[in-house]
């Protein structure tokens, strides 16, 4: 018996012993630490151990940009298309990170350009969702597929007509017209507001709604450049106005982002859908950068659910900051507190950007200073987050103080059923500087 608990003893220190031997070499790879790196390698340590959530040393020295560690560990036999357990490549993290070289070493290395995570993103999805201009142009260049969409139907054009990405999108779009990925005609004449082409183009193809490879129609495109002329006409030939691609995005979602004022005008007198909402699933990108997409991720993550829909056009507008444009979806009857699947309603989105001069209009038209975006959902029976929480969280004091002047509650119950509002502040604060990363992952 005494030799069972003594052997018992000497695996359980030797499982110890390797596991912090795996957390040094990980923690040398994410440094950038290579001299470190190497003794563990030299000594044996398994080169392809990942944390728990499958994120190896490539993935970890890639998204931190350490190209020679990222090289070294190519070199030594490190597996080049290992995923995390949500699917992602070392690829994925470095173009979502921005990392333009390590991008291109491992593209280089042979990586592959057109993988998708578990969710269908790509690399090339993943930087152009976080404006990553030139390592868009670069896996482009190497022959990524501008195409493939996520299963909520997002392309890389897509998400980024939708995050308002000026330069992505025209990226993208001037590809289109001479890559792999080929812009029809139509689409074409509607980025450069040419009517006399559109009109012959018309004549000879009367589908108006003809969709490019990337879900999108010639009046997406007229509604983001606001090519008022083009629009008209293609509105005139009978294009649908609100022509809705799988991920939900519809003319009038992106003239509300873009606060494009004529362009909502004409789509709202021609019909525009006002309460159209559109599909949101994980974005696996860092939550707390003011993007609508993230917005409702971020909420995801702190409560852990996945929202699926929801975002309208006066949410659109509101993340944008157009005030003009919300005042004008109000005159067309939009509800002020228009909620998604999640309940995130309009001042949730501007409390977490930080517009307060948004929350102000928005308060001073009706909206509920105490909305909640989420109600009782699973097994701890949590509450849901109202304006305050999310301002307090995000360290936007002005709207703090607006909310609070305008009857928002500081004893409402935030999601870990904590009513003191000091507490919700410090509380919400400490977990926005400890949040992993990696997690998304």
């Amino acid at each position: 018996m005494l030799s069972f608990h003594v052997s018992a003893q000497i695996s359980d220190a030797r499982k110890g012993k390797k596991k912090k031997k795996k957390i040094l070499f990980l923690r040398a790879a994410r440094s950038g630490n290579l001299d470190k790196a190497l003794d563990h390698i030299k000594n044996g340590i398994d080169i392809n151990t990942a944390n728990q959530n499958g994120l190896n040393g490539l993935h970890l020295a890639s998204k931190e940009g350490h190209v020679k560690m990222v090289l070294e560990l190519l070199h030594a036999g490190i597996e080049l298309e290992a995923t995390t357990k949500k699917g992602n490549t070392a690829l994925h993290i470095a173009a979502l990170a921005g990392q333009e070289k390590v991008v291109a070493e491992l593209v280089n290395y042979g990586a592959n350009v057109n993988a998708q995570s578990h969710k269908g993103f790509s690399p090339l999805y993943m930087a152009a969702q976080e404006n990553h201009l030139e390592v868009v142009k670069f896996l482009l260049e190497n022959g990524a597929n501008q195409s493939l969409p996520t299963e909520d139907g997002f392309t890389p054009l897509a998400v980024a007509l939708q995050q308002g990405h000026e330069n992505v999108v025209a990226l993208l779009i001037n590809y289109g017209t001479k890559g792999k990925v080929r812009l029809p005609a139509l689409h074409i004449a509607a980025r450069n507001d040419d009517t006399r082409t559109a009109a012959v183009l018309l004549q000879n193809d009367p589908n108006p709604d003809v969709l490019s490879k990337t879900g999108f129609t010639p009046l997406h495109i007229a509604a983001h450049y606001e090519n008022m002329s083009v629009a008209q006409l293609l509105l005139n030939r009978g294009a649908n106005v609100n022509f809705t691609p799988k991920n939900g995005i519809t003319p009038l979602h992106i003239a509300s982002r873009r606060g494009n004022m004529m362009m909502v005008r004409l789509l709202l007198d021609r019909g525009a859908q006002i309460d159209a909402k559109t599909k949101v699933g994980y974005c696996a990108r860092y939550p707390f950068h003011c993007c609508l997409v993230c917005f409702v991720l971020f909420f995801n993550l702190l409560l852990g659910v996945q929202s699926k829909n929801g975002l309208s056009p006066i949410h659109m507008a509101a993340q944008g900051d157009h005030m003009e444009c919300v005042r004008q979806l109000l005159q067309y009857n939009a509800e002020i507190d228009d909620i998604t699947l999640d309940h995130l309603t309009p001042l949730h989105v501007a409390a977490h950007c930080g517009h307060h001069r948004m929350a102000k209009v928005l308060l001073d038209k009706g909206a509920k200073a105490n909305a909640r975006a989420l109600r009782g959902l699973n097994i701890y029976q949590v509450s849901g987050l109202t304006p305050l929480h999310v301002a307090a969280f995000m360290g936007h004091l002005n709207i703090v103080k607006n909310l609070l002047q305008r009857g928002a509650s500081p004893n409402a119950s935030n999601v870990v059923r904590n009513s003191d509002s000091h507490s919700i502040y410090c509380t919400l604060h400490c977990d926005k500087r400890t949040f992993d990363f990696w997690s998304l992952f």
